[in-house]
């Protein structure tokens, strides 16, 4: 890989800590940066970045504007949202302007070159405390349930695992890649089926597929 990326974030030492953090692994290539959201989009037309992380707050023009905005002449750029709050608004908000990922300020090196690997490859990033907050809502906004039945709603895993079946991968192959066991896999596997009333492979695709969950290339 020769990742492109742009940093976005309005504290010079910020963007200066990441770019060494970032440098040090062989797959990224050439590394620029922004202050706010309107640079960041005059930056990208010039460098066309493979991966834009991108803060959240910041004065002036924010990192909701500067994703929009990217986006608008850009479509292929991957977002991954940087942020020091994980309150539903801002996550959702992220999401609804096309951000591809959602991370905290404090997450570890091994988690932050992890997110923008996954974005690069067409994946999403939205795990942890994150995926807890959204999980909910994304199942009411797909399956029209509100996010207090029970009956319908997933946790973050079966979701994830969900996902990851409907995308062909095989019950060994989740384990490995979750860091769980087959038997845990197999097992909320069973949830899915039963909370979604489903009773095969194909079926949970044709969910998968519906829903926006995943997208058939």
């Amino acid at each position: 890989m020769d990742i492109k990326l742009l940093i976005v974030d309005d504290h010079s030492m910020v963007r200066e800590g990441l770019i060494r953090m970032l440098a040090e692994d062989p797959s990224f290539g050439l590394i620029s940066e922004a202050k706010n959201g309107l640079t960041a989009v005059m930056k990208a037309r010039e460098m066309h970045p493979d991966v834009v992380i991108m803060d959240y707050d910041m004065p002036h023009y924010n990192g909701i504007y500067g994703t929009r905005e990217l986006l608008k002449e850009l479509p292929n750029t991957r977002v991954l949202m940087l942020s020091m709050f994980q309150t539903k608004e801002f996550i959702m908000e992220a999401i609804q302007v096309g951000v591809k990922g959602f991370i905290m300020k404090e997450a570890s090196s091994d988690e932050l070159i992890a997110a923008v690997k996954a974005v690069y490859k067409g994946e999403t990033w939205f795990k942890g405390p994150v995926a807890e907050i959204i999980t909910p809502y994304l199942i009411a906004h797909t399956t029209g349930q509100h996010p207090g039945n029970s009956q319908k709603s997933l946790s973050a895993r079966e979701l994830e695992v969900l996902c990851l079946f409907a995308e062909g991968l095989t019950a060994k192959d989740i384990a490995k890649q979750l860091t769980i066991s087959k038997r845990t896999v197999e097992v909320h596997k069973a949830k899915v089926f039963k909370k979604l009333e489903i009773h095969n492979t194909a079926e949970l695709i044709r969910y998968a597929v519906k829903h926006n969950l995943i997208k058939i290339p």
